[in-house]
Formats: structure tokens, sequence, C-alpha cells
């Protein structure tokens, strides 16, 4: 090769990498194929993405080759024609090269195929990717689609309206009309054409010669039209001159059209002057009324202070009634109680509880009477306070539980997990509705059932609307007489052979009250046609964003469920699942041992059991005596659930290691507790959502005011638990003493205390001039208390027996006081303290008899489940209640009302401590008759208190020795 060939091939090779190099460039995929059909040039694009088999592409390979692979392994869409056919039609395509066509990959790609021939017979190809642009196309023409349909529902709904409509440019031509605006407010219809300029329709009106009356020429109502029309400001209206009256409402759009809106106003027109000229007729004759209506004020305004003085009379006489009826009854009840005590025959013991229950039925009736006094005369306030709604329920209906055991009835409450539990209400109201509802559901069931369902009916931001339903399996409500139920002094049942008593004031107490909460009640026929459906709703305020309890350390865990009641087995598979549990849920003793027979067989057991005390064939005992016997589920822990206090041979239920005693209808936190506890989880039994960790508590110096030793002893060892310093005062006396000496962050105020109390000390203290926060602690919940403590200086309260969270909370939320019209500490104002307060006193709490001897559980809860510490209060109360009760006989004997008061009221607060609720109550009780000075009546009530302790020492002497076991 010669220097010009060596040049010329350089050349070459130069101009190939040149070509090489713009293919690649290109973002199309390029093919060159010889007149063989065989591959001679390809870019990566091609190969990488347009040929969908990258690994067949290479020089030399035959075309046919390629296609047949892509539409074999479905790579190219081949639509209806079968494979052979489209490689059939892609051959002739390609003999013949036409104008670009599309194809679709089976990935949804979509290519642009252009090919042409060379003049040595060869072929050019170029892929084109489309996907995005078909897509694009795609998206336009639906766009297009509903922007026609929206255009041809936007002429048909113009077509249907009664005025007519026009929308002019802002070159001021007609752009679009409906047929009313051409045909009824248009006189020359035949110019009416889309272009038309407004001024053009203007002058074709005036050359008809149909300009409206008002205008003395054409010029001048194309002058002031033409100005109405480009800056409209607002509806106007003219009478054209065949008399029909037009209003025209015209705005101007942000693209500078016009949008006018004609409306025929003959009619309202004609009606105006004709009320017009009835106004001016009516005015005449109100003018000759006027001087009447002055002279009858007076009768008026006499009239309302008469009625006012007359309900402000008939609320006196109710409360001096109920005052009057209250003292020979409590003398009655004393009496009988008394006589109870003594040694009777079978028939007097039978006289003296028929003696007691119309008593009490009495009472009740007075109670009645009184609220519906308070309604009538719109004196009964609802109040706002933070309560737990699933436990205030179920506290509710355990009360009611004993009852519903007597007649063998099934008590359950359903709370679904999305309703929230932390609400703002007033709980001492809902409370009464249920009681009331519950209670009448109980008195005519007399078999099966009676439920109380909750659904959360809507939800806004911190507020919901709460529905609760009450069904029963009674005799049910006849239609004709569901009206009448809820009238004051209305029954179903008013004849004289009726079996069920009453006065019909409690459904209508109850109705009157879910009015005020913002609802209706009303009755309804039962499931299935058997019994009642009382139903209702009420709107509350959320304090939380949660709903149910989420607990930890329960997700996954196999539970079994035993109880022969359907509607309870739902309720308890609902609480486990809402928990994360897997509950197994069964009707009776044998299918219990059939699926713990299963699952021993799956090499699997149960960690858990939660059985049923009563159920037909084999209760829970028997069950529990069955599951020990077998080896594999000796050790598995039980949970017994009963009804109404039947808790079974207790040493029966020790001997089968029954975990615990929980009583239905279940108190959730308490089940939680009880699981935590029986699946050795301390964390669960212990959590407490409002406490706060002590790492992140800042240690305060408390002074900690309070005469009773044991609820000295609580306070102080839960504060110090928490990592507060506390120092000791025992009256008001010392406290003002100490406050001059030392420094603290918060004082802790008792109010009923020797010496010098609570309120007269915080006087003291503030009349010194120290402005350090006072947080009462107080067992009495009424707004006139409350006040009292505001205007002695006080910041905040802890209701007593109070609980270590509450605790925790007035202490560690005290920052100070603020001046800005009302006392404000850590957030609370003096407008919230006293909206806390909560219908209180001697007629408004609940009966002793109607509160349990003891509540372990929930005593254990208020010390954040502190067991050695309650062990060690109740070893302190079973010292301290004797005493105290030797000062309660001297006060007695020595008429001393301070004395008496202070001693109920310690020993009120001890008791409450340790759980001993119904004698926490009796002592209230003491306490208030004390208040008032009714020494008369305070002798009942003590024999009535040293009752509730009789049954309170051996109950806690009991548990202290099971747990301890």
């Amino acid at each position: 090769m010669n220097d010009d060939d060596r040049e010329r091939a350089d050349r070459a090779e130069a101009v190939h990498r040149q070509l090489i190099e713009a293919l690649e460039a290109i973002s199309e995929g390029f093919t060159l194929y010889d007149a063989e059909d065989r591959l001679v040039a390809f870019n990566r694009r091609f190969r990488d993405d347009c040929s969908g088999v990258p690994q067949m592409v290479r020089v030399g390979m035959c075309f046919e080759d390629m296609i047949r692979s892509v539409a074999e392994q479905g790579v190219i869409l081949t639509g209806e024609r079968s494979i052979e056919e489209w490689v059939a039609w892609r051959l002739a395509q390609r003999r013949d090269p036409g104008p670009p066509f599309k194809l679709e990959r089976g990935d949804g790609r979509r290519l642009m195929i252009s090919e042409r021939r060379t003049r040595n017979g060869g072929i050019v190809a170029i892929y084109t990717d489309i996907t995005e642009l078909e897509e694009q196309r795609e998206c336009l023409e639906a766009q297009m689609r509903l922007t026609e349909e929206a255009r041809h529902q936007l002429t048909e709904a113009l077509e249907s309206i009664a005025e007519g409509f026009a929308i002019f440019d802002a070159e001021d031509r007609l752009v679009l009309y409906n047929s009313r605006f051409k045909e009824h407010f248009v006189t020359p219809v035949d110019v009416v054409e889309p272009g038309l300029r407004f001024e053009d329709l203007l002058r074709a009106v005036v050359a008809r010669g149909t300009i409206p009356r008002e205008y003395a020429s054409g010029e001048q109502y194309v002058t002031e039209r033409l100005a109405q029309h480009r800056e409209p400001v607002g509806p106007y209206q003219f009478t054209r001159s065949d008399g029909v009256c037009v209003q025209i409402s015209e705005h101007r759009t942000r693209d500078g059209d016009y949008v006018a809106v004609y409306s025929d106003i003959t009619e309202l027109e004609r009606h105006r002057h004709r009320l017009e000229e009835l106004v001016t007729e009516r005015t005449a004759e109100l003018q000759s009324t006027t001087e009447a209506l002055r002279r009858s004020q007076d009768d008026l305004r006499r009239a309302r202070d008469q009625a006012e003085r007359a309900s402000q009379a008939k609320g006196e006489f109710l409360a001096n009634m109920s005052h009057e009826i209250r003292t020979p009854m409590n003398g009655v009840i004393g009496v009988a109680e008394l006589l109870e005590r003594t040694t009777l025959n079978e028939q007097q013991a039978e006289y003296v509880a028929l003696i007691q229950k119309s008593a009490d039925t009495l009472l009740g009736l007075i109670n009645n009477i009184l609220d519906f006094s308070k309604i009538e005369a719109g004196r009964l306030e609802l109040e706002a306070t933070p309560f737990p709604l699933r436990d205030t329920l179920s506290d509710t209906l355990q009360t009611l539980s004993l009852h519903a055991a007597d007649k063998g009835l099934e008590l359950a409450v359903h709370i679904p997990p999305e309703v929230p539990d932390r609400v703002l209400g007033d709980p001492v109201r809902l409370r009464q509705v249920v009681v009331n509802l519950v209670g009448n559901a109980i008195k005519f069931t007399e078999r099966g059932e009676v439920v109380v369902d909750l659904r959360l009916v809507a939800r806004e931001t911190g507020r919901i609307r709460l529905g609760v339903e009450i069904r029963d399996t009674g005799i049910g409500i006849p239609v004709a007489k569901r009206h009448r139920i809820f009238e004051a002094f209305g029954q179903a049942d008013s004849s004289t052979t009726r079996q069920s008593g009453g006065t019909g004031l409690g459904l209508s107490i109850a109705a009157q009250l879910v009015e005020m909460m913002g609802g209706h009640i009303e009755v309804r026929e039962g499931l299935d046609g058997r019994g009642s459906r009382f139903v209702f709703e009420i709107d509350l305020e959320v304090l939380e964003d949660g709903a149910a309890m989420s607990p930890p350390g329960l997700k996954g865990i196999d539970v079994l469920v035993v109880d022969d009641n359907a509607t309870n087995r739902r309720i308890l598979d609902e609480i486990l699942a809402g928990w994360g549990m897997h509950p197994v849920c069964v009707e009776s003793g044998r299918e219990a041992l059939a699926a713990l027979a299963r699952a021993e067989q799956a090499g699997e057991c149960f960690p858990l059991a939660l059985l049923d005390m009563m159920m037909p064939h084999m209760d829970g005992l028997a069950l529990a005596a069955r599951i020990r016997a077998h080896p594999s589920h000796a050790a598995m822990p039980i949970l017994m659930l009963s009804s109404g206090g039947r808790s079974g041979d207790v040493t029966r239920r020790r001997r089968l290691g029954i975990a615990r005693l929980l009583l239905k209808p279940l108190k959730q936190s308490e089940l939680l507790d009880a699981i935590g506890e029986a699946l050795g989880d301390t964390g669960a039994a212990k959590r407490s959502s409002e406490s706060v960790a002590p790492a992140t508590v800042t240690p305060r110096r408390v002074l900690l005011v309070e005469d009773g030793r044991i609820n000295q002893q609580v306070a102080c060892d839960l504060l110090r638990q928490r990592g507060h310093a506390v120092v000791l005062a025992e009256n008001g006396r010392q406290a003002v003493d100490t406050v001059a000496r030392e420094a603290f962050d918060v004082v802790l105020m008792d109010i009923h205390m020797p010496v010098m109390d609570g309120l007269e000390a915080a006087r003291a203290i503030r009349g010194a001039g120290y402005r350090l926060p006072i947080v009462a602690m107080t067992a009495s919940a009424t707004r006139e208390d409350r006040e009292h403590c505001l205007a002695a200086g006080m910041d905040d309260f802890v209701s007593k027996p109070f609980r270590a969270a509450e605790l925790y909370a007035a202490v560690e939320r005290s920052e100070g006081v603020k001046e800005t019209g009302q006392e404000v500490v850590g957030g609370v104002t003096s407008d919230a303290l006293i909206s806390a307060a909560v219908p209180g006193g001697v007629e408004a709490a609940p009966e002793a008899g109607q509160l349990p001897c003891l509540d372990w559980a929930g005593a254990l809860k208020a010390l954040d489940g502190n067991h050695e510490m309650l062990v060690e209060m109740v070893e302190m109360f079973r010292h301290e209640g004797p005493r105290l009760m030797a000062e309660i006989d001297t006060a007695l004997a020595a008429g001393e009302v301070r004395a008496l008061r202070r001693a109920a009221h310690t020993l009120k607060g001890s008791a409450q401590v340790v759980g001993g609720l119904a004698a926490g109550e009796a002592a209230r009780r003491l306490e208030a008759l004390a208040k008032t000075g009714e020494l008369a009546r305070a002798v009942s009530a003590r024999e009535a208190l040293a009752r509730r302790l009789d049954e309170l020492m051996p109950a806690l002497e009991a548990t202290c020795r099971d747990e301890g076991d």
C-alpha cells in the first residue's frame, strides 16, 4: 500500500469513527441492514433500550430471527395476530417501507419506527421511544373529552335555568348565551349571535324602539347602559317598554370577560308593591295597638316577677320538704339499723328489712324530686371535669352488678377501641343517667342480659359525639306507651295492678340531663323483638388523641377465654385483640378442654386463661380444677371472672392458684393490671399514663400540712420516692411559722386541722406577703368549697384520697402565681379550679351500701402500684381507726361539733387511702352532719360508720394475708 492509499484509508477510518460517534450521540435507536437483511451497524440506544433483546443484537444477525424472537418472548405485543401472522406482516412492511408506524412493547413502552431503503438495497431504521409523547397525547385527549363533556353539561345547565345568561369577552363580543337570554330578555331576537358586540346589541334595541321607560332618549340609554356594563357595581333593574321588569347582575372575570345574569322580576315587583300597601295598612293598625301593648307591659312584668317568686318558693319548699322528711327518715333508718342488731325472730327480721327497704326507696324518691325541681327551675348546671370514660362507666355498672346477679342477669359494657378514654364532661350526671337507665332495665328484666353499648358517632378536633345504647331482654314497652315514659311521673304501666313500683321521675330526669349534654333520648324495640333499647347521644371534649389503651408486651400472646355469654365473649375478644393478643373464645368448659387439647397436640400451650365463674354444666372453679389436673397446663395463670360478687370458695380458689378474681362488668384498667401481674409484667401492672419519668422531674421542696397520720405517711412516701424534699407540719399554725422560717417551692395544705385550719393558714401566709403556690388537699368537690379555697389565696387542689399521678401533677406543675386578673399555677386558672367542682353534698353522694367494702385494686393504683406502701398503710389504719373512733365518741358525748367534724374528716381520708370506700363514705356523712350541727342524726351515722369499719377490718386482714401468700 502506497502513501496515498494509506492516507485515504486513514481518512475513511476517521470518517467511520465520526459516523459511529454521531450515531451513538443521537437519542434514537439506529440500525443498518444490508440487502440480505443482515445487521451491518447499530448504536447502543437500539441495542440496550429499543431492541428488548440486547443479548441477541450483533453484527450479521438476521432481521427475521430478531423479530421472531421478540414476538415469541413477548417483548413486542402482537395484538390479535398470531406470532406467525405478525412476523409475516412485519416482513411485508420491511420489503416495502412506508410511513412511520408504532409498536407497543410488553413492558408498556411504545416505539415509533421509521424505515428507508438505501441505494444498494439495504434498510436504515430509526427507533424513537414515544412512550411519554403517547401518554401526553392520551392525557390531552382525555382532558379534551372531559372539557367537551363539561361544556356540554354547562350548556345543558344554562338551558335549564329560568334566568337569561350571557358571557361577553374582553372586547365586548358575545361568546356564550342560553336560549332564555335570546328569546325572553332581548327584544330583537334575530340579531343575537356569537360575536355580536354589546354596543351593537344596545343600538339594535334602540332601532326597534324598545328602550326602557326610564330613559328619555335612545342615546342616553346606550351611554348609561354601556357605563353600567363596563363598570358593574351591583344588581340593577329597569322596566321595558312592554312592562316586563328585568334585573341584571353583572361582574367581570379575571380575564376581563363580562358575565351577565338576567332575571324576570315582574311578579316580584307586583308582590312588592302589594306588600308595601299591606305594610302601610298594618302600620296604621300597629300604631293603634302600640299604646295598648305599652299599657300591658307593666302587667306582664308583674306576672313575670310573680312567676319567678313562685318558682323560687317551689324550690325552697322542696328543699325544706327534703330536709324535714330526711330528719325523721334518718331516725327511722337509724332505729331500724339498731333494731336489726338486736335478737329478732324470722318474722321480726322481715319487718325490719321491709322498713329499711321502704326508707331507702323514699330517700331515692326525695333525691329524684330535688333533681327534678332543680332542672325545672333552671338551677342545675353541668360541670366540666376530666374523667376516664371506661373506668367511670365500669365503676358505675359494678355498683349495679349485685342487683343484676341476684336476678340471674348478665350485665356487660362494650366500649370500642376507637372511643377516646380521657374526656371532659360531667361524670356525675353521666353516671346518673346510666344508673337510671340500667337500673330500670334490670328492674323490668327477669332473664337474659343488660348491655351498655357505646359507639363513636362523629369526631372533630377536640370533640366527639358519643352514642350510648342500653338494651335488655325484658318485657319491653308497647309502642303506644313509649312517648309517656319520659314524662314526669309518667309510666308505661300506670294501672293499679302493675308489678313494678317507682314514681316515673327517673327517666324524665335522665331525658332532661341528656338534652343538657347536647343529645336526645329515645326508646326502641329490642333486638329480635325482645326487650327494649334506650338510645341517646351526647357531646364530650377529648383530652387526648389516643382511644383505648395499647399496652406494650402483650402483642402476640395467646389467651383462652371461657364464658357462656356471647356478649361477654365478643367484648373480651375485642378488648384483648385491641391489645395485640390472640384470644380464643369458647362458651363452655368442655370446649375449653378441647381447645387446650388441640393446642397440646400442636406442641403449644396457652400462656393465660380467663374463666367465667358461673357457667352451666361445668363452672369456672370446676374447669380450673380440670386444667390444674393436667401436667401440661398446671402452671398456666388463670384469671376468674365473677358477676355480682360471687367469688366462690376463697380457700378453693387459693388452692387452685387463681391469680386474681375480677368483677363483671370488667373494668379494662383492672383487667390490664391483672393480665400484667399474671404474666409477670410489672410494667403493665404499674402503668400510669399521667406520670412522668423521675429522671425528667425537677426536685421540689414541699411543705406538707396534714394532721392525719396515714395521709402524712402516704404523701411523704410518694413525694420522696419521686425525689422531692418534704417538710411536715401538723396544723395551720405550724405551717405559717415554717413558711416564715424556710423557703419552699410549694405548700400542700389540708383544709380541716386542729389549732388553725387550712383556709385560715392560707390567708395568713398570703397576708404576710408570701406568693409561693398553695395546693389545697380536700375531699370536698363542691363549687362553694372550691371558691372558699380561692378566696383564701390557694392556687390549685388535689382531691382526697389522692392518686399518685394527681399528687405529682399538682406539685410539679406549680410554678408561681401570675397577676393576670386570675390566679394561675401551671396553666390552671381560678375559673378552671371552680369549674372542676362536681355536684356534692349529702344528697348527691352515693349510698354507702352501693359502694364496695374494699377496693384493693383502686387503692393500689392510687399508690402507683406500690404494694409494700399499701400494706404499711393498712397496718397504720388498723391502729389509727380505733383511735379516731374513740375521738368521735368523745366529741359526740361532749357535743363538740368541730372536734367531731375533724375526727370524721381524718377517718374518712384514712379509710379511702386503704380502699375502704364504704367506710370512707360513712365517715363523710358523719362529717357532713357535724358541719351542719345535726348531732341528733350524727348518732345513727356513727353507728353506720362503726358497722362499715367492722366489715372493713377483717376484709383488710384477709386481703393482706392472701396477698402475702
